[in-house]
């Protein structure tokens, strides 16, 4: 079927991300009288979002920041007219032990040069030289950033940061850059039905005013609703509520000039807060702490859970929104001529900012390995091929999840159950079982033969760490086996003296980003990181 209209349903972050997606990856001739890719988007602006999350991960800053995109959007335009603010990581409070908090910071990849005298390229001797020394994953360029409070001066062309936002102004700033080119068009509606052909394709969809928007090829990205995918035809939910505890969420924020002593403002990493019965968000923007307590109602209800944050933080509570979900996913993100992404797919939970990151990669994934302009819907391999890489990519992200709360804790029937041997898959077990004899490696996450979800081997290592599930002898005596501990350990003495050097070039991540002038006259002619940096050294 030769794809010349390409209709996504459903807006928010998910339906404008996945249009910047497609009219960067597909083909167009702008200009003529007839493009060869057009694009429609319809959303209802009545629905509103979901908004569960505001925290991205490195993926979302390859849509502000690609050089090649055709929407124009850049950092500088993004951060001002959405309030956002860089993270470059997580800190994670009392998962382990109370009181007790570790870093995890974003895009710390670490290769060895002198590969060749190593098992691969990707072996990590310097974390697995911080699990021989039971050390904190803290003392890194990133971790001494975020304990500090600081930024680097050139963050904004690095590929290791992410963003803090509002929902809904991002999907405000992504809707209108999107439709400002001629290959994308909006329709304000909500679909309420669609047409298939003989053949079960979808040829066609109807608004609630009775608009008909035909298309080749159909993205459901209208969340929980799911009103294609999963209608289509049959397509099971697997639920991971066996593996995942957590199913509500209360919602709330702060003013960003507050002064609460356990509210994190200005920060440049998301705050991941274990609490009771489960745990609390802090996600600083602009202009707010936007906040979140993601628990277990089978423990506590709303009310009760209101009652504990206020309890926690020393002050009164104003909640935005109660949340209930279901996490897990669909058997099926591709039927037919249609594709889904975003919660319409499936959903975790808010730890690790998954949603997101996952949205990008369902449609970034489809389009660099199966995407092209005559597409053969009618090829079943193809489409079951797609369908067990996405939902290896889930399950792969939901074992992530779980490895989280293998905790000590045992202050609550939450953690207790949390942490129970049988909330962890078939291929969890493996894995933990598998590295009581070496080191977690690379390869240990591979989905057939590559890690496309980009869940690195670090992040594992990070949260490895900051929980101490990794046996420090063994490390030892891996690094030595392959001569790597004195090796490893001049490295550290090298990166921490250059690190004391880079740290002088850091910025406070709490410099104001606009005056109130520049935002109403629209001259922001410096760039934020630059304006801060001369600010700060004015001030010198």
């Amino acid at each position: 079927m030769k794809i010349n209209k390409i209709v996504i349903v459903g807006g928010g972050t998910a339906g404008w991300v996945t249009a910047h997606q497609f009219l960067n990856k597909t083909p167009k001739t702008v200009g003529s009288k007839e493009l060869s890719t057009k694009i429609t988007v319809v959303a209802s602006e009545e629905i509103p979002i979901i908004g569960v999350g505001e925290s991205t991960t490195g993926l979302f800053n390859d849509i502000i920041n690609d050089p090649d995109n055709v929407t124009n959007t850049s950092d500088d335009e993004f951060l001002r007219e959405t309030g956002s603010t860089y993270k470059i990581g997580i800190k994670h409070s009392d998962w382990h032990t109370v009181g007790e908090s570790f870093y995890s910071p974003l895009g710390d990849d670490y290769y060895e040069q002198d590969w060749l005298s190593n098992p691969h390229i990707e072996y990590d001797n310097y974390r697995i030289y911080y699990v021989a020394n039971e050390m904190p994953y803290d003392d890194n360029f990133q971790g001494r950033l975020m304990k500090e409070g600081k930024l680097h001066e050139v963050i904004p062309t690095m590929p290791a940061h992410a963003y803090h936002l509002d929902t809904y102004k991002t999907g405000q700033y992504l809707k209108q850059k999107a439709i400002a080119h001629e290959a994308c068009d909006y329709v304000n509606g909500e679909v309420v039905s669609f047409k298939q052909d003989e053949n079960g394709y979808v040829k066609s969809i109807t608004t609630k005013t009775g608009q008909v928007i035909e298309g080749d090829l159909f993205v459901d990205c209208t969340g929980f609703s799911r009103v294609l995918i999963d209608k289509v035809e049959k397509n099971n939910f697997i639920s991971y509520k066996d593996n995942l505890l957590v199913n509500s969420a209360l919602t709330f924020n702060f003013d960003s000039n507050s002064n609460l002593s356990h509210v994190s403002q200005g920060k440049n990493y998301t705050h991941a807060w274990a609490q009771k019965y489960g745990w609390l968000w802090q996600i600083p923007t602009q202009d707010r702490v936007g906040c979140g307590y993601v628990f277990d109602d089978n423990y506590i209800n709303f009310d009760q859970a209101q009652e504990e944050i206020e309890k926690t933080l020393g002050c009164k509570i104003e909640p935005q929104k109660q949340i209930k979900f279901d996490t897990g996913r669909l058997e099926k993100f591709w039927i037919k001529n249609v594709i889904s992404t975003g919660l319409s797919s499936a959903f975790i939970e808010p730890l690790e900012a998954t949603s997101i990151h996952c949205t990008i990669l369902q449609i970034k994934h489809f389009l660099e390995h199966y995407f092209k302009k005559d597409m053969p819907f009618e090829c079943t391999p193809l489409i079951d091929q797609y369908n067990s890489e996405i939902t290896g990519m889930w399950d792969n992200i939901r074992d992530f999840i779980v490895y989280h709360y293998i905790s000590p804790r045992n202050d609550t029937d939450f953690w207790i159950e949390s942490s129970d041997p049988k909330r962890r898959s078939d291929k969890l077990k493996r894995l933990i079982e598998l590295w009581k004899y070496r080191m977690p490696r690379s390869v240990d996450y591979w989905h057939g033969n590559h890690d496309f979800y980009r869940l690195s081997n670090a992040l594992w290592y990070q949260i490895s760490i900051g929980m101490k599930l990794l046996d420090p002898k063994l490390a030892k005596q891996e690094l030595k086996d392959f001569e790597l501990y004195t090796k490893t350990e001049a490295m550290y003495t090298w990166l921490q003296s250059k690190m004391d050097t880079e740290m002088k070039n850091a910025y406070d991540s709490r410099f104001k980003w606009s005056t109130e002038s520049e935002l109403k006259s629209g001259d922001v002619s410096i760039s934020i990181w630059k304006r801060t940096l001369e600010a700060l050294t004015k001030k010198k």
